[in-house]
């Protein structure tokens, strides 16, 4: 079975025990401000590893068929993800552009992610298992990807 976990960029810290040493705190500039904004910088530690994620955080995924693994997007809008080992922040293939992730999927033959962009355009990108790799994005009107 498949959980995601919302990591708040805006909460001071958050631990998920029973899914590894995680966390997530505001930066010092993030935290003195009033703004909301979904852009705001903010420090999200996942796996041991920060980066800077807008304000809707870090989503973690309890993968079934593989590693857990968080994603996240950076101010910028460059999509982002990490697992335990991958040694930091990657960010993803294809050169995407988000606001925010908005869903995960998952079956025995591979993974995908879905996002939304500032204009409420929606993409997936799919990972293969067979090859563990990810593809391109590419654009959807479905509710899956």
């Amino acid at each position: 079975m498949k959980y995601r976990f919302r990591l708040s960029a805006a909460a001071a810290a958050v631990s998920l025990a029973a899914c590894g040493a995680i966390a997530v705190s505001a930066s010092p500039a993030a935290s003195s401000t009033a703004s909301t904004s979904s852009t705001a910088a903010a420090a999200a530690t996942c796996f041991g590893y920060t980066g800077s994620l807008n304000g809707y955080g870090a989503d973690l995924v309890d993968w079934q068929y593989g590693p857990d693994e968080c994603f996240g997007v950076a101010p910028s809008g460059s999509i982002w993800h990490t697992w335990s080992g991958a040694g930091s922040w990657k960010e993803m293939p294809g050169n995407g552009r988000a606001l925010r992730f908005v869903d995960y999927f998952e079956n025995s033959a591979g993974k995908a992610v879905k996002v939304v962009t500032e204009t409420g355009n929606y993409y997936c990108n799919y990972d293969d298992y067979a090859t563990n790799t990810w593809g391109g994005w590419y654009g959807t009107t479905t509710n899956g990807c």
